[in-house]
């Protein structure tokens, strides 16, 4: 079990850095796809080291639970894979994809073909040197194990549209696709981290899969501190001096488990941290705080009720489950609207469809309908017309039962991790829907792994559950949330093991789509599969509040304007105030 760090001792902790004042030149970051024409990115410099050490902390309620990019899944890991970079990413202001590893690229006129020129004279952190042999290496061991179902590579998603990729020059690459594909330079370009060859090429798949990586060695701007531990309550990085850009004008990153948000909050009011995520309570209580600026987050994130859907005798979630007519009555049932108004105090927007609303055009914009009565009528042309009462709790609660003997009672996991506070807050609302329609839920109290565990292939809990609440950050592109629920993805980025030939085949499709209006049509119609079948049912795509202390430091980046301030550009240009 994780040891929580005590208030106190996070005080001492932080209370034992001191600092003072340095400065830098930003660089200037450019750079996009074109068809045949190479586009750049310009370098950066280094900074000049600072006579005293500023450390930045951040308050976090959930820890990671690896650094192995390969497994990672968890949106909680990526805190812990900040010394690693991928080719190209999306600049914070502009939303253009701009080069990291990647120094330039060429598209071939058909669109199939992409060149890679890579960025000369980085070095990993172990001092070995980058270069092409690195990236093939990464691309290459997911591409030849794609049909192994053992290799379970989290990312096998990102690369089946590549049929292979070469080293052409010491810091060239060229992938050849099997089609045009529509957002290449976000997936795979942008989500595969680049991992050093000469440290994980020796390995078979089975260890590359299980390697621990305790002390991860990668090109970014950041080091790990000694050994990384799951069971730590701390994640202290340290600047890269020798980083190839930009080098950071702090010297390093602690981030801080907290047993839950309040006291987390608390921490932040006393000074001990520098930023963190308070929820909407928090954020109200905090508008007469001194030297505090709180900012609504409203980048596309999705929460959504999970509904076990696998239809595998194996299957250890309830039977009932796998008829879409219950999960579409459960669907009704829940007055999304009020979870947006009372838990997430408005900020955010009621969900009815996969991609979430903050993603614009690609977004499915159908309005959630609230309707008891149609809840009813499904679950009765079903044959659950008669109730029961069961015991849930030492309460008493009528649920329905057809002629079979049959119960709508199901299995509730919910989160006990400190970040999943309004999953909690939502599900008092959930269960009255629910019992109002005649459903019963046990509630399972469980940690982020133990659910993990249950989506796992090779897990001995794999599958059983019945329902959960959790969520994605997935980005503005739609690629990777439509991924998520694709046959592939079972026992991989889907937690639900739902199959649908026709999905499938339209998350395929969009991939290949580079005329935008194709696209769209397409990405709408696979999330009007997913709204028919409710696999997953979308409660809310929930806004954030984000928080920091404006007199410390300065060069705090809002993500396109009015997303996070969690992002790499925020670490990097944030500097101590005189």
């Amino acid at each position: 079990m994780k040891k929580i760090m005590s208030l106190l001792l996070v005080l001492v902790l932080v209370f034992s850095f001191v600092g003072c004042n340095s400065t830098a030149t930003d660089p200037v970051n450019t750079g996009s796809s074109n068809t045949g024409t190479e586009t750049s990115s310009g370098t950066g410099t280094e900074t000049s080291e600072p006579d005293e050490v500023y450390v930045v902390n951040l308050g976090i309620t959930g820890y990671p639970t690896n650094t192995n990019p390969f497994t990672q899944t968890q949106q909680v890991d990526q805190n812990a894979l900040r010394m690693y970079e991928t080719l190209l990413s999306q600049d914070a202001n502009s939303l253009e994809y701009v080069g990291k590893l990647a120094e330039s690229w060429t598209v071939s006129e058909d669109g199939k073909v992409w060149t890679i020129k890579l960025r000369e004279g980085v070095q990993w952190t172990d001092g070995e040197a980058f270069n092409a042999d690195d990236v093939v290496f990464t691309f290459g061991i997911i591409l030849d194990n794609m049909e192994d179902e053992t290799a379970t590579f989290a990312r096998k998603a990102d690369v089946k549209v590549i049929e292979k990729i070469e080293k052409t020059g010491e810091y060239e690459v060229t992938f050849t696709n099997e089609s045009s594909v529509s957002n290449f330079v976000n997936t795979p370009l942008s989500s595969l981290r680049i991992l050093p060859e000469h440290i994980w090429g020796s390995m078979s798949v089975s260890e590359m899969l299980n390697f621990t990586n305790l002390t991860p060695v990668g090109t970014g701007p950041w080091k790990l501190i000694g050994e990384f531990n799951p069971q730590n309550t701390d994640l202290e990085y340290e600047r890269n001096d020798n980083y190839w850009g930009q080098v950071p004008h702090i010297n390093g990153l602690l981030y801080i488990l907290f047993e839950n948000s309040d006291t987390m909050f608390q921490a932040f009011k006393a000074g001990t941290l520098d930023m963190f995520s308070p929820s909407g309570t928090q954020a109200t209580a905090l508008d007469t705080e001194a030297n505090v600026v709180v900012l609504k987050n409203m980048q596309p994130k999705l929460t959504e009720l999970g509904i076990n859907s696998w239809d595998d005798p194996a299957s250890k979630g309830n039977p009932l489950l796998l008829n879409t007519n219950i999960r579409r009555a459960i669907d009704f049932a829940l007055d999304k609207q009020v979870l947006v108004d009372n838990v997430l105090k408005g900020v955010g927007y009621a969900g009815s469809t996969l991609v979430p609303k903050s993603a614009g055009k690609w977004h499915l914009d159908i309005p959630h309908e609230y309707n008891t009565e149609k809840a009813i009528a499904l679950l009765e042309a079903e044959g659950f017309t008669k109730f029961e009462t069961v015991d849930i709790s030492g309460r008493e609660v009528e649920v329905r039962v057809n002629d079979k003997g049959e119960q709508l009672l199901f299995r509730f996991a919910l989160l006990t991790n400190g970040y999943a506070w309004h999953y909690r807050d939502s599900m008092p609302f959930i269960v009255k829907w629910l019992e109002d329609i005649g459903v019963g839920l046990t509630i399972e109290p469980m940690d982020s792994a133990t659910l993990g565990a249950t989506m796992k292939l090779d897990s001995e809990s794999f599958s059983d559950f019945d329902m959960y609440i959790w969520g994605w950050t997935p980005g503005y592109d739609p690629g990777f949330i439509l991924t998520v629920l694709h046959t592939d993805q079972i026992g991989g980025r889907q937690e639900v093991m739902y199959s649908n030939p026709e999905y499938d085949a339209l998350v395929d499709l969009q991939i290949t789509q580079v005329d935008d209006n194709e696209r769209m049509k397409t990405v709408h119609e696979a999330q009007q599969i997913i709204y028919n079948d409710a696999p997953y049912i979308p409660l809310y795509y929930q806004g954030y509040y984000d928080a920091y202390r404006n007199d410390k430091y300065e060069g705090f980046v809002q993500f396109a304007g009015d997303g996070t301030i969690f992002n790499d550009e925020t670490y990097i240009n944030l500097k101590p105030i005189k």
